[in-house]
């Protein structure tokens, strides 16, 4: 099988070969959230935080970031493990995105399709993420969030979706998104940002497609540190 890696500044690598996805040589890697700091590290955070926001407010995401400071690749399946609140609601409709970030923090983008010029830029500005790659998205929502233990891996969990788990007043559950595949490389001093929200932040996959509209209200809370060691998992290439 081929496989590309992006890493959106015009030296992608394409139709790299392999005999298994993701390639042997990749170890799936925890990095750990720490509310008190917004940042991603390898190292559980001491204590425990929490980050959050109110859906009908502005932001209404809370996001994560880590800086690499060597050349690091990522390929094969990222995935979400994350302890949760919803404060003033009995459930939750999360999207998590993985966006790359240049060494000053702009994200970094690429258009997929030959089209590039003013039309192609609107339809894909809250849309249209078939013909503009933005990152790494997964959705679901708190109350769907049981496992199915037959199908279900480290990398890749799958959810059964045959039962309705509603959340009790201070409830705190962990659930396990993932996300599509990732193929990224990142050069030293790049960064790599985790985005929680109430809403897609892709918005359809075809342009003029109806949005999703959530069920959500009240506040999102995110639980980091302690026994609510909420993190990111990522899939990470051997230098």
């Amino acid at each position: 099988m081929r496989y590309s890696l992006l890493d959106l500044r015009g030296g992608d690598q394409v139709n790299v070969p392999a005999d298994q996805f993701p390639p042997a040589d990749v170890t799936s890697t925890k990095y750990y959230l720490d509310a008190r700091t917004r940042a991603l590290g390898t190292a559980m955070p001491d204590g425990e935080a929490t980050a959050g926001c109110d859906v009908a407010a502005t932001p209404d995401l809370v996001s994560f970031v880590t800086r690499f400071d060597q050349e690091t690749t990522l390929v094969g399946y990222p995935k979400a493990h994350l302890w949760v609140e919803a404060d003033g609601s009995d459930d939750m409709d999360l999207f998590v995105l993985v966006q790359k970030l240049d060494a000053y923090g702009t994200p970094l983008q690429a258009f997929t399709a030959l089209n590039r010029g003013a039309v192609a830029q609107d339809v894909t500005e809250r849309g249209g993420s078939i013909l503009r790659y933005k990152g790494s998205d997964g959705r679901l929502r708190v109350s769907m969030r049981h496992l199915d233990k037959a199908l279900a891996t480290d990398d890749v969990p799958a959810h059964t979706f045959d039962r309705v788990e509603k959340l009790s007043p201070g409830e705190i559950v962990d659930l396990e998104i993932d996300l599509l595949p990732i193929g990224l490389t990142f050069h030293p001093g790049e960064q790599l940002r985790l985005v929680a929200s109430g809403r897609s932040l892709l918005g359809t996959m075809m342009p003029g497609n109806r949005e999703y509209t959530p069920a959500n209200s009240g506040r999102h809370i995110i639980h980091t540190g302690g026994d609510h060691a909420s993190y990111l998992q990522l899939p990470v290439q051997d230098a």
